[in-house]
């Protein structure tokens, strides 16, 4: 098991055999079933499938946090449809104990930030090239077909003082605007593209003992997840951050987290961000940038 950084305390083996072996289900006080396809959020999301007009999957995530208490499931269904929204667990009642956490069970799922952007959004500047001013700054990602576009970076040690010459099919920030050059004068407008909108895919705070296991979260402004602070003894297993606009992982403040089998590649400036006292556990995980302290 590796550790970055060294200090804080390390996790039990016990939680390391909960996520790896999956989630207990005698002691648990509920199992709450989320379906974006066939899920009703009037429901009481105590059954997988729908048995009458309130028995059955909810149809968001956010439905099933407010009915979740402590120590308890979500299931969220793989419907091969995205998730197009955000995660936050705060408190006692998003808690678990040691050997039985409060569970986000994704079975495959993708949890995603992006929103498609309007055609007219797009304003043409130059030779099939075309200007996106995003309404927030400070981080982007463009999406076309589910996957990040090619950007071209600017080093940290260089200065624009315009746009840079950019490939057919790239993009570029570049003061406060996104520049991309399409491949024709027909342009990005009608041709799928989205943007990162929502802020940070999960995020926790003041919670202790959770599971997040077998999710992808993608596409996210900001962060695919953010322990904001004292979110103790957190496990990530089987867990996908990918592709987001700043980082796929921070912790900060007095929170510690482990990930295991987890892959975090691809964001768009850094993998993992640790702040202040917080502590990061690997085992097994594939990280294509180094965590990085701030």
């Amino acid at each position: 098991m590796n550790r970055f950084p060294s200090f804080g305390c390390a996790f039990s083996l016990l939680i390391f055999a909960v996520a790896l072996a999956g989630p207990a289900s005698d002691v648990r006080a509920e199992t709450l079933y989320v379906n974006n396809r066939m899920g009703r959020d009037r429901n009481n999301g105590t059954q997988e499938k729908s048995v009458n007009e309130t028995t059955g999957p909810v149809r968001t995530i956010q439905r099933a946090l407010k009915l979740a208490g402590a120590s308890d499931v979500i299931s969220i269904a793989n419907t091969g449809t995205p998730y197009y929204e955000s995660i936050t667990l705060y408190g006692p009642r998003h808690s678990g104990i040691e050997t039985h956490p409060f569970t986000i069970l994704g079975n495959g799922a993708v949890l995603s930030g992006a929103m498609s952007i309007p055609e007219t959004a797009w304003q043409q500047t130059g030779d099939n090239l075309w200007q996106l001013k995003p309404y927030r700054k400070g981080h982007y990602q463009l999406i076309r077909a589910g996957t990040a576009v090619p950007e071209i970076k600017r080093n940290p040690d260089e200065k624009w003082n315009t746009i840079p010459e950019l490939p057919a099919g790239h993009w570029c920030a570049f003061r406060g605007a996104m520049y991309y050059r399409s491949e024709s004068q027909t342009g990005p407008a009608s041709r799928g593209f989205g943007l990162a909108r929502r802020t940070c895919g999960i995020t926790l705070c003041c919670v202790r003992n959770v599971l997040v296991r077998n999710l992808s979260v993608q596409h996210f402004r900001v962060d695919g997840m953010n322990a904001a602070d004292q979110a103790t003894d957190v496990v990530l297993s089987g867990v996908h951050l990918i592709e987001n606009g700043r980082a796929g992982l921070t912790v900060a403040g007095t929170s510690l987290v482990a990930i295991v089998q987890t892959s975090i590649k691809g964001n768009r400036e850094h993998s993992v961000i640790l702040k202040e006292a917080a502590a990061l556990v690997v085992r097994e995980a594939e990280l294509d940038q180094p965590p990085e302290q701030q």
